[in-house]
């Protein structure tokens, strides 16, 4: 079994033009706890490969009610699911089910018609990753200087703009959730990158590629992270901007 040590950056913004930030994330128990804040986060950390560990993003939807309250009970069920959890493969899977139940509860109890969040997790279990999605908050994998897209956007097709989600949490027990899963192996140096779509509206997956080959030598996770915020800000930060990178290090 491999005992790798993961490094991991986070950062989050509220962005330019939003009155308040929608988005969440889950790094290893740390979620930002207040929704109705504000305030720029940035923080690193590590742990080891053999954990189990949990990494995820949450974009409350723009435009739908609450959408920072269903970020948030994402994130803060993903707290009480992982202290609890029992030493199995994978995960990710029923913790999703777990949230989209949550997030339904919460829409009745607020007698809203709907309440969602887009998710983008990340399990490290033993020598595999598993990895989850539903929306369009994109997973990606640096590894050999290339940074590729390993999850699966759900968007409506035939949309001259911004297209309506197809796939989130809080989809309505009817409709289903379906989200994509994948599981592969991963080497020492890979980077993996959960980020929400305030990034990658406005930064291209080049500069985004460039940006981390040209820091991951010489500045820490949170630095990349926040340095990756800040271009999303400079490109226009029409949204809430979060990014999660996790290093490999042998």
């Amino acid at each position: 079994m491999k005992n790798y040590t993961i490094e991991y950056g986070c950062a989050c913004t509220m962005g330019v033009v939003r009155k308040n930030n929608e988005d969440n994330f889950y790094c290893d128990g740390i979620i930002r706890l207040d929704p109705d804040s504000t305030e720029d986060v940035a923080f690193k950390g590590k742990v080891k490969s053999k954990d189990n560990t949990l990494f995820a993003v949450f974009d409350g939807m723009g435009g739908e009610a609450c959408g920072e309250i269903a970020s948030f009970i994402a994130a803060s069920n993903c707290c009480s699911f992982c202290e609890s959890k029992e030493e199995y493969n994978e995960y990710v899977y029923e913790l999703s089910e777990l949230l989209n139940n949550r997030i339904l509860e919460e829409t009745d109890a607020r007698m809203l018609v709907l309440m969602g969040t887009t998710a983008a997790m990340i399990q490290f279990y033993k020598d595999e990753i598993y990895i989850l999605n539903a929306g369009d908050s994109p997973i990606f994998r640096l590894t050999d200087d290339k940074l590729s897209k390993i999850s699966k956007d759900h968007v409506a097709s035939g949309y001259p703009g911004k297209a309506p989600l197809t796939k989130f949490l809080g989809t309505p027990h009817s409709g289903g959730l379906n989200p994509y899963i994948a599981r592969g192996p991963y080497k020492a140096g890979d980077v993996y990158v959960l980020c929400t779509d305030g990034v990658t509206d406005m930064i291209k997956k080049e500069t985004l590629e460039d940006t981390i080959l040209s820091m991951l030598d010489s500045e820490s996770l949170e630095c990349i992270a926040k340095k990756i915020i800040e271009l999303a800000k400079e490109n226009g930060g029409a949204d809430n901007a979060t990014v999660i990178l996790c290093k490999i290090v042998k």
